[in-house]
């Protein structure tokens, strides 16, 4: 597939590590590992010489994610005999959860925390749903919670972050009424992002060769995300190595992250090879 890209042209590829028995490898944050690069195809001769009201198309290896950002709650309940209001928010959609922080003493909390969510390969059923806390002592005291359908979600135009402002309700669906007896609400930014796993699908035919050419992979490696804990001591000191019939081309070693960065980019030219 490398092979068929247009000579020249560079494409950001990310990656899903998996482990030898092919199940993907969890990071130390609990999340997918990831590996980022761009790889492009160099040419040498011998001799010679890019809401709507329905969702936007997926294409092969797509990923799609809504990024939450809560930006705050008003008018919330007092809910302990004692003090006032401690509150944080947690986000849920299709069984993947992110709290915010806790804002001590305040019925109207401000967090401007950003929230990802899960990437999906489609679009999830169900709801988005927005559960507000009181923290205390003994745990928490649940004040209320608000929802969007997931299907509103995914018909985002992509990269464009909207404000949300939802009425807060009751497990029995009234609405939650404040210690300023006006109805609670809470705030959000939202907004749909994408990526392709893999190469974006190659041209429909093959750059045709020409006699005594040769052509090479040239990798740009980026970045790693979400990498999991391997030794007891210490974090993880990871490097990348490509493979090609059976050579390998290693990287440089960056020391204690689970988030390394090769800045500016580390390239890694692989062998050249003829055509068939």
């Amino acid at each position: 597939v490398v092979h068929l890209r247009k000579v020249g042209e560079e494409s950001e590829v990310t990656l899903e590590l998996v482990d030898g028995e092919g199940k993907a490898v969890i990071g130390e944050d609990g999340q997918g590992a990831e590996v980022v690069f761009r790889v492009g195809v160099e040419r040498s001769f011998g001799a010679a010489l890019d809401c709507l009201d329905e969702e936007e198309a997926w294409v092969a290896n797509e990923r799609r994610r809504v990024v939450v950002t809560v930006v705050s709650a008003s008018h919330l309940p007092k809910k302990d005999m004692m003090g006032s209001c401690d509150p944080f928010a947690i986000v849920d959609m299709d069984g993947k959860e992110q709290k915010t922080k806790v804002v001590k003493g305040t019925y109207d909390p401000e967090w401007n925390q950003v929230l990802p969510m899960g990437w999906a390969g489609k679009s999830p059923e169900g709801s988005m749903r927005i559960t507000l806390y009181d923290d205390d002592l003994t745990g928490k005291d649940e004040i209320g919670s608000a929802e969007l359908e997931c299907s509103v979600l995914f018909r985002q135009r992509m990269d464009e972050e909207r404000e949300v402002v939802l009425g807060v309700n009751d497990k029995k669906g009234a609405p939650v009424v404040g210690k300023d007896k006006q109805e609670s609400v809470v705030k959000l930014r939202v907004k749909l992002e994408s990526k392709v796993l893999g190469l974006v699908a190659a041209e429909s035919e093959q750059e045709a060769w020409v006699p005594a050419e040769k052509r090479r992979i040239v990798a740009t490696l980026l970045r790693a995300m979400h990498l999991p804990k391997k030794d007891m001591l210490g974090k993880v000191d990871p490097f990348v190595v490509f493979e090609q019939q059976g050579k390998e081309f290693k990287s440089s070693v960056k020391k204690s992250t689970y988030d390394p960065e090769w800045d500016g980019g580390e390239r890694i030219e692989l062998d050249w090879v003829e055509s068939e």
